[in-house]
């Protein structure tokens, strides 16, 4: 065997060693590989996540903006700088691109459940400005202007703080990506540590900067764009920066800053302060921390006038882009004054300017605190013969009559008495610390007195009397409801018996139980669920469908047992219970409806309305209320009213109706063709259905002259555009003249009774059962009925 010599040797064993060498060096390739890629994807992971995060602070920050678009726009409508319908198009469009903006940070990477939770909040916010905007629409601004307290403002914040919230969790993620994105593994070689490390920062740093330059940019637009003013200033009150809106405000027409020289900054923030607010103001600004900012309300001077501002304070001198306290003001001067205004209607009268019932009872509980529930007389005055001179003059004479009143009464009490009026002819005279009975009737004397002095309208001589109820605190109650409701009994009769001053007296219900002591019972009635319900039944007379119903009021006294509403109606009507009577037999019709509407059967449910509520500056707050507590549609709900309701107060009647017909109620002229509407009144109301009254549908298929009048009727009602309702209606004859004449509904005896609800059920069940209605008109019918002139008839030629 040959010997190998010594490089032979090497060679076989680097030849039968190279495997192994192979696979350490791949290995160690493969680890320098790995230790080189493994960081950059992570970095390049994290570092997408971090520009991913910051995209979506960027939107949701876009999104914050729209959202003080839309608040700066229902701002400027609850205001009154701009109506509903001019702000509807902005707020539209600024919530499209709210959610095109939302929709891309959720593409972006916005949690799911984190986008539903702002979404939530916005849609909130969104409803109950459409909500604003509504009430705005149809003329509600007092009810606008509490809910926008209510609703509108709380659930702004709302959303505010939930995309505060979601923005910071977004901002916590994307610096914890930006922050790993520049760490690698523990093998990673010291270069490659330092060239990624190095790299992520300086990727951080540009990031960084990108967003404070688009956070910036993105303020500044905020600032720029909002009409509150915001100012930077010192504890001294020294400012170094105004916003745009502040220097538009404080500018003076020559364009210096009021109170200063034309130099804008510094200037002196207590020299545009009214002087009245300064020293407060000062104050403000020592007291606030970082911790606890400052809210104020306060007066400045502008170049163009003094205007009201909500502000606010906050301390960040320790910012240092700030580096002072920030004063936020809002001016709230407009709202104000809206406020101011309408709570002025809400506690006047519009026609006299007067005290209306609720500002009466409030100055009556003062009142009654001051004196200890002693000491406090109440006169209520009732115009005898007024309404003589409305149906005689007109209602201009009496507009008149009833202002000339107030100051007349007001000349004889002096100026600490309350002089009120609290119904279309009744007023009220609260005399504060009387405690002596005599003084008061003395008093009540007198206010009849004046009141018998002729009134000069126009130059017509206008004469008066009046029939005044006289109650003291401490003998006759302690409180005001009470002593308004007493001085409504003795009131009504000093009418009723035509003695002129009538004093309480607690024995009045045994002394004259036929009327009187019916009040106190029916008081009782209203608070322990004594009334209930009957509904009569409307029916098409072209196709007997039932169309609706009308809600008609009774009453189960506990003694008396079923008492007429003839006999408590109007007693209702001449006292003050016929308010809280209304609300009720509202509450439950509206009741009764949605349990029809939810069982498959809406029905228009009819409800009266007396010409009390007419004049009542509650109603419309109570039928919105009660409709939206129970959630039936408006036109569900139809109120009928009488002509001679109408022709009371014509203009406040007028008033009323079109607010509830803009809310979609349906309006019905009851028992028409007795009263005094003329036509032209009825196509200037908000009218949508006639009713005529009995005495000419009863006996209309034996009366010609009847005939001839529902004829009419229906003839003009269908002119306007107008649904015939004919009650009365209880034979068959009847309902086939009315169907020959064309009448469209018809209600009465020969249809239904009025009928508790259960049996009402019962009869639309059977009546829906067996449709046995045969009353289709006639193409042609030949009536002869006559036609008077004078002493002379002739007879009508055929239709």
């Amino acid at each position: 065997m040959t010997p190998l010599v010594p490089g032979s040797r090497r060679r076989s064993a680097l030849v039968a060693a190279w495997p192994r060498i192979l696979g350490r060096q791949l290995g160690v390739a493969a680890l320098l590989l790995l230790g080189f890629v493994a960081p950059v994807v992570v970095t390049l992971v994290l570092t997408h996540l971090g520009e991913q995060g910051i995209r979506v602070e960027r939107d949701l920050q876009s999104v914050v903006t729209e959202l003080h678009v839309q608040d700066g726009w229902e701002w400027r409508v609850i205001s009154g700088r701009e109506n509903a319908r001019a702000g509807q198009g902005p707020i539209t469009a600024s919530r499209t691109r709210l959610d095109e903006l939302l929709a891309r940070a959720t593409g972006e990477g916005l949690p799911a459940d984190a986008a539903e939770r702002v979404r939530a909040a916005i849609r909130t916010y969104q409803v109950a400005v459409d909500q604003e905007l509504r009430l705005l629409a149809v003329g509600k601004w007092e009810a606008a202007a509490t809910f926008d307290v209510s609703d509108v403002d709380p659930a702004f914040e709302q959303a505010q703080t939930v995309l505060a919230a979601e923005g910071s969790l977004v901002a916590v993620h994307t610096a914890r990506a930006l922050e790993y994105s520049d760490a690698g593994p523990a093998v990673m070689l010291l270069a490659i540590v330092t060239v990624s490390v190095v790299q992520g920062r300086r990727r951080r740093i540009n990031v960084q900067h990108e967003a404070e330059r688009a956070g910036e940019a993105r303020y500044r637009t905020l600032i720029d764009q909002s009409s509150d003013l915001v100012l930077v200033t010192d504890r001294n009150g020294r400012c170094v920066f105004l916003s745009p809106s502040a220097e538009r405000f404080l500018s003076s027409p020559e364009g210096a800053v009021a109170g200063e020289s034309p130099q804008a900054v510094p200037f002196d923030l207590l020299s545009v302060v009214d002087p009245q607010d300064r020293a407060r103001v000062a104050a403000r600004l020592h007291a606030v921390t970082p911790e606890r900012g400052a809210d104020l309300e306060l007066k400045l001077i502008g170049g163009h006038g003094t205007r009201r501002f909500a502000a606010s304070v906050q301390d960040l001198e320790a910012n240092p882009s700030v580096g002072g306290l920030v004063l936020t003001a809002r001016d709230v001067t407009d709202k104000l004054l809206m406020l101011g205004e309408l709570e002025h209607r809400a506690l006047h009268d519009p026609l006299t300017g007067l005290p209306n019932r609720t500002l009466l009872t409030d100055r009556m509980d003062q009142a009654l605190i001051v004196d200890r529930g002693v000491g406090t007389a109440l006169v209520l005055l009732d115009l005898d013969r007024f309404r003589e001179i409305n149906d005689t003059f007109g209602h201009h004479h009496g507009d008149e009559v009833l202002r000339q009143v107030g100051p007349r009464l007001a000349q004889v009490v002096g100026p600490d008495a309350t002089v009120a009026r609290i119904a279309g002819d009744e007023f009220a005279v609260l005399l504060p610390r009387t405690t002596d009975l005599t003084a008061a009737i003395s008093a009540a004397a007198a206010l009849r007195a004046t009141l018998e002095i002729p009134f000069l309208v126009d130059g017509a001589v206008l004469d008066l009397e009046a029939s005044a109820g006289v109650v003291i605190s401490g003998l006759h109650g302690t409180d005001a409801s009470t002593l308004l409701q007493r001085a409504d009994i003795a009131m009504y009769v000093a009418k009723t018996d035509a003695r002129g001053v009538f004093v309480y007296d607690p024995e009045l219900d045994a002394r004259i139980p036929s009327k009187v002591s019916l009040l106190g019972d029916l008081r009782r009635a209203l608070e322990h669920d004594e009334l209930v319900l009957h509904y009569q039944p409307k029916v098409s007379v072209r196709t007997g469908e039932v169309v609706g119903v009308e809600a008609l009021v009774r009453w189960e006294h506990p003694i008396r047992g079923m008492v007429a509403p003839d006999d408590f109606i109007p007693l209702a009507e001449h006292t003050g219970l016929i308010g809280p009577l209304t609300r009720r037999v509202l509450d439950l019709a509206l009741t009764q409806a949605r349990i029809w509407s939810d069982a498959g059967r809406p029905l228009v449910v009819s409800v009266n309305l007396s010409a009390r509520n007419l004049v009542d500056d509650v109603l419309i707050r109570q039928v919105v209320g009660l409709l939206a507590e129970h959630g039936v549609r408006p036109e569900l709900l139809e109120l009928e009213v009488t002509e001679t309701a109408i022709m009371t107060e014509p203009a406040t009647a007028h008033q009323l109706l079109e607010a509830l017909s803009r809310l979609g109620i349906r309006i019905s002229i009851d028992d028409f063709g007795v009263g005094y509407t003329s036509i032209g009144q009825i196509t200037s109301l908000p009218v949508d259905e006639l009713k005529i009254d009995r005495s000419f549908v009863t006996t209309m298929d034996v009366d010609p002259d009847d005939e001839l009048i529902v004829r009419s009727i229906v003839e003009l009602g269908h002119n306007l555009d107008l649904t015939i309702v004919a009650e009365g209606v209880e034979t068959e004859e009847v309902l086939t003249a009315l169907s020959a004449v064309g009448c469209d509904v018809a209600q009465g005896y020969h249809l239904s009774r009025p009928l508790p609800v259960a049996a009402m059920d019962a009869w639309l069940d059977a009546h829906v059962a067996n449709p046995t209605w045969i009353h289709e008109p006639p193409p042609l019918r030949v009536v002869p009925r006559p036609r008077r002139y004078g002493d002379r008839q002739e007879a009508h030629r055929p239709d």
